[in-house]
């Protein structure tokens, strides 16, 4: 399930790469020159395709961390925490379109008997539908919390949040139904063209006085929209819109994205509990530091997300041609290299995060948090640690499997952080979260290892 897309640097490849070549050279001469060739091969494969990904996936993070970073330093707290609450309702909104419409299409595009663009022009009508669906639902919102007497501030954003959602929706799906193309280029293109647009109106906003957390969405809002129908006029021609086929292709779309669209309930459930909690309990003030704690923290995103897009192709691999023994020995390599990277991550976040938040945020609020920086630190390598099996079951077909795992960890993280968070404050919440990640992935590697040996048989078959 993924979402993000980069690769490895090329000085750790090209390392890893030096030390199979010395191995090999003992087997023989006919290992070493293939060795040889991987290494003269590899410039090419991390210049190309992996190269573009890793710099689409750096840009859509940088965009995202500086805009935090400048609604933290020119409002306060409470606006940061509303922003973040905000992004995180667009971000579950990508994630079911992911799940439900592009995932789907990824995989299932070149299939007849539907023509390339048959397939595209339905995908598109399924993105448009859920788009009307989403308007409908947060307007019918904005009214209630109108008419219930809410806070105008609260009013004002839902708003805000009805009229981007929509342009939101439309540049993911660009961007994902180039993915599905490998056309990388363009989707680096449109997400710099928006990041560009949204730092420089945030800038300007920033610079007269003008940015909050209603004006940093609508920002966001004017940029995914100016880029994504720039990018529908000019990939028109790959549409072809058969209004006929959508019931249909909505159905093929269901079966296949249903179990992927609960996991990516559950992930996103799991990833901004403690910001809804927070909210809830002490306000949008510790929302705001909590967000300015999780996004030093996310300096490893790029990275961690580059390095879980190569896993499900090597997890694919070793399940078609080695099968089980081959796909556990694979999954536990990755999860020992990405747990290796992640662990350095937290070392620096023990001896200079603090710091860096102090940099980065003025204010007293954001004063004091190593603590809960080292320990959301963890959560992370938790979590990464537990990515490998998360890719292995998906190989394997059993998403049912990833969907219990974390329905575990979303539950514990969603009690922990609600009991401890009261006792402990930020620092409370963010051993719910470790703990909550833990048991998420040891319940996927559980259901992994014990899956593999009946699914064993079944592929040899």
């Amino acid at each position: 399930m993924r979402r993000a897309d980069s690769e490895l640097p090329e000085s750790g490849l090209c390392r890893l790469a030096s030390l199979e070549a010395r191995d090999l050279a003992v087997i023989g001469p006919r290992a070493s020159r293939l060795a040889s060739r991987l290494r003269a091969g590899l410039p090419r494969f991390v210049s190309g395709t992996h190269a573009l990904a890793l710099a689409d996936q750096a840009v859509v993070s940088g965009a995202s961390f500086l805009a935090i970073v400048m609604i933290g330093r020119w409002t306060d707290p409470g606006e940061l925490g509303a922003y973040a609450i905000a992004i995180s309702l667009l971000v579950s909104a990508l994630a079911i379109q992911e799940a439900l419409i592009s995932l789907p299409y990824a995989i299932r595009w070149r299939r007849p008997p539907e023509t390339a663009a048959e397939h595209a022009g339905s995908a598109l009508t399924h993105s448009a539908l859920l788009s009307g669906l989403a308007v409908v639902f947060l307007a019918a919102t904005a009214l209630g919390l109108s008419a219930h007497g809410a806070a105008p501030s609260v009013v004002t954003m839902t708003w805000t949040l009805t009229a981007v959602l929509p342009f939101a929706l439309l540049r993911e799906f660009g961007r994902r139904f180039a993915f599905a193309r490998l056309h990388l280029a363009q989707a680096l293109i449109l997400d710099a063209a928006a990041a560009a647009i949204q730092l420089a109106a945030l800038l300007w906003l920033g610079w007269t006085g003008r940015l909050s957390a209603v004006t940093a969405c609508a920002a966001l809002g004017g940029a995914c929209g100016l880029t994504a129908l720039v990018w529908l006029y000019l990939a028109r021609a790959d549409f072809a819109i058969r209004p006929s086929q959508a019931p249909a292709t909505i159905k093929q779309s269901w079966g296949l994205g249903k179990w992927l669209f609960a996991g990516q309930i559950i992930m996103q459930a799991q990833i901004y509990a403690p910001y809804w909690l927070l909210l809830a309990v002490a306000g949008a003030a510790a929302t705001g530091v909590y967000s300015a704690c999780m996004s030093v923290v996310a300096f490893a995103n790029p990275l961690i997300m580059g390095f879980s897009n190569i896993l499900t192709p090597k997890a694919v691999l070793a399940w078609k041609e080695g099968g089980g023994a081959r796909l556990r020995r694979q999954a536990i390599q990755d999860a020992l290299a990405l747990g290796a990277v992640t662990a350095l991550f937290c070392a620096a976040v023990l001896l200079a995060g603090e710091d860096l938040v102090r940099l980065l945020y003025h204010g007293k609020e954001y004063e004091g948090h190593g603590a809960t920086l080292t320990v959301l630190a963890l959560a992370l390598l938790a979590a990464a640690v537990g990515m490998p099996a998360t890719n292995a079951l998906a190989s394997m077909e059993r998403p049912r499997a990833i969907v219990w795992a974390g329905s575990i960890g979303a539950l514990l993280t969603t009690v922990l952080v609600w009991r401890l968070m009261a006792e402990w404050g930020l620092l409370g919440a963010a051993y719910g979260v470790l703990v909550g990640n833990i048991a998420g992935s040891v319940g996927r590697w559980a259901a992994f290892l014990a899956l593999v040996p009946r699914s064993l048989g079944d592929a040899r078959n």
